[in-house]
């Protein structure tokens, strides 16, 4: 996971943003298709009702322009939600990112109309006054206002939030890191507009001509101009040069969101109004949120081995203890053996009768012994040998 903690400078996170956005820009590219696809389904249905009734045909064209508007909004989110997928380093397809950010859209919209309402009354009060210096100063009050909702649509399809409480929370993480996106924005400007020169300057040397006659000519024939410009360029040439423009055009667009993603997710490691954050989104998790699942940590050898050598130290402590006091209060050891084995001798509860059947047999046993004992007087010494010699 790259995003376990906060705090990653912006030069790493244009790294990531980079690998995410070369790494999703094939599912990008698909999920684009899908959304095509589905309006031009949308507008051949139109198309060819149209033929049987236009009324029929002039009615469905309302809602399947706002049907198509829709799924136009349907496609950033689905876009944040593949490259937010990347940088966690998990899979979605393109259908489900796009399945997934169907209810996103929809609070989307409901938070863009609450957040339309104030700017709309301040404009109007700045256009009445009507005075260029305070409808421009009017903008820029609304975009440094406005900037801490950057994160609204991240905050939807990431997090799976209404529309109220992704406002507070996108505007919370913004204001929290309002400095760094000020910081950011000023980047991004000033890296625009270096780029815009670097382009001139790159015109202006291979071909001046063309920079000489769009500063002597009315901007308002600037379009004639350059369309007849190219007409002078070869067929494959324009070609290439304008799949080639798209194509870069595509990948800083997807590099952009990436980057408003990655920065989302980094802001959101450290800031979590929840304070859930092993930080996965419901979609993002492999199980739903629905399940909560234990932590389940490594256990630290270092750890359990010297608690486990603590508790063979204590044993061993135990045990030559037991032994010296053995060794030192022998009697004490030896009255607890004692004890001990008396502990286990079964209690034999002797009756009148039984004494008496004792008392008779070892009356027998004593009889017995004595005539024994008579039997062996009453028998002759043994023949002795002489020891005299022959």
């Amino acid at each position: 996971m790259e995003f376990t903690k906060g705090h990653h400078s912006i030069l790493r996170l244009i790294c990531i943003s980079l690998k995410a956005a070369n790494q999703s820009f094939g599912s990008i590219i698909a999920s684009v298709l899908l959304v095509a696809l589905f309006n031009v389904l949308l507008f051949g249905i139109v198309f060819g009702v149209s033929f049987l009734s236009p009324i029929i045909g002039a009615i469905l064209n309302i809602p399947v322009s706002i049907l198509s508007s829709f799924v136009g909004l349907v496609l950033p989110m689905a876009m944040i939600l593949i490259l937010a997928c990347k940088i966690e380093k998990k899979g979605i397809s393109a259908y489900d990112a796009l399945t997934s950010s169907i209810m996103p859209s929809l609070y989307y919209i409901v938070s863009a109309i609450i957040l339309s309402i104030p700017p709309a009354i301040l404009l109007i009060a700045a256009c009445l006054s009507k005075s260029t210096t305070v409808i421009l100063l009017s903008y820029l009050v609304i975009l440094l206002a406005y900037l801490p909702f950057m994160f609204l649509q991240p905050a939807l399809v990431l997090r799976q939030l209404g529309p109220i409480e992704a406002l507070k929370y996108s505007w919370e993480m913004g204001t929290k890191n309002y400095l760094k996106l000020l910081a950011i924005l000023f980047t991004v400007l000033l890296t625009a507009v270096i780029a815009i020169l670097a382009i001139f300057c790159l015109i202006k040397a291979m071909k001046p001509e063309l920079i000489l006659s769009l500063t002597t000519i009315p901007a308002q024939f600037w379009p004639f101009f350059i369309t007849s410009y190219l007409n002078q360029i070869s067929l494959p040439l324009l070609i290439t040069g304008i799949v080639i423009l798209v194509a870069l055009y595509a990948f800083v667009f997807v590099f952009m969101m990436a980057f408003l993603t990655a920065l989302f997710l980094d802001f959101d490691a450290e800031f979590s109004i929840f304070g859930n954050r092993d930080t996965d989104s419901p979609l993002l998790q492999e199980n739903p949120a629905e399940t909560p699942e234990f932590s389940q940590q490594k256990p630290d050898h270092h750890h359990v081995s010297v608690q486990h050598e603590a508790v063979q130290a204590e044993l061993v402590d135990e045990h030559t203890s037991g032994h010296l006091e053995q060794v030192y209060n022998p009697q004490e050891h030896l009255d607890r053996a004692v004890d001990q084995e008396e502990d286990r001798m079964p209690t034999i509860l002797f009756d009148e009768e039984m004494m008496k059947q004792l008392a008779e047999n070892e009356r027998q046993m004593r009889e017995r012994k004595e005539r024994a004992q008579q039997k062996d007087d009453d028998t002759p010494d043994s023949i002795k040998m002489s020891d005299k010699t022959l």
